[in-house]
């Protein structure tokens, strides 16, 4: 009997990977109180992401379950510069999708210049970079995955007009299903439909 337990509790430890440390949502908040009518979009990674694309985080606190230094998918890193591009280049498309759906134009000489900082990304599955550097993961390994956000709305005499701020990560393991990106996408839609909501006029 014992046996046949441990067999059944390895078995699940082949489904769901020791997930790394779960992150909570935040709701949309905005700070600025005129809508526009153009704006010209930037999407740049937080200097965190862009040190975690090849390292652990520099904080121990927030390697999560990371065994060891290779340990990217429980610790937070080691993404890899590619498929932290790809997330950066959705983001650009989903915000530009949204805001001219909801009669913003996008336009790079425009006085309203919105700056988007992706601040945090979490995958679902593990990435290829960190299937490379860690042999016990598959894309059957599993976490909560999901980002958070950060933007400025500033005029061009270099005046902010204000701040946005929203997270979203799944917080339950059973959903998280399909692509390596796929919580962090849906965060990425989100986001995108509420800051187009918040910036439009109608």
């Amino acid at each position: 009997m014992r046996s046949l337990l441990s067999t059944i509790i390895l078995s699940s430890g082949l489904l769901f990977a020791t997930p790394a440390l779960a992150k909570n949502s935040k709701k949309f908040e905005n700070t600025y109180a005129v809508p526009v009518n153009s704006v010209k979009v930037e999407v740049v990674l937080s200097e965190d992401l862009q040190w975690r694309a090849n390292n652990l985080p520099k904080d121990r606190k927030d390697r999560g379950s990371a065994r060891n230094n290779r340990d990217g998918f429980g610790g937070n890193g080691f993404y890899g510069e590619r498929d932290l591009s790809k997330l950066v280049s959705r983001l650009e498309k989903r915000l530009a999708k949204q805001l001219e759906k909801r009669g913003v134009t996008i336009d790079p000489e425009s006085e309203n210049v919105l700056r988007v900082t992706l601040d945090d990304v979490r995958p679902t599955h593990p990435t290829f970079n960190q299937m490379s550097r860690n042999s016990s993961l598959s894309m059957r390994s599993v976490a909560r995955g999901g980002a958070s956000f950060v933007a400025n709305l500033i005029a061009n005499n270099g005046e902010e007009q204000g701040d946005i701020s929203y997270a979203w990560y799944e917080n339950d393991i059973c959903n998280s299903v399909g692509t390596t990106w796929s919580d962090t996408n849906r965060a990425i839609d989100r986001f995108a439909k509420k800051t187009a909501k918040s910036l439009a006029w109608n």
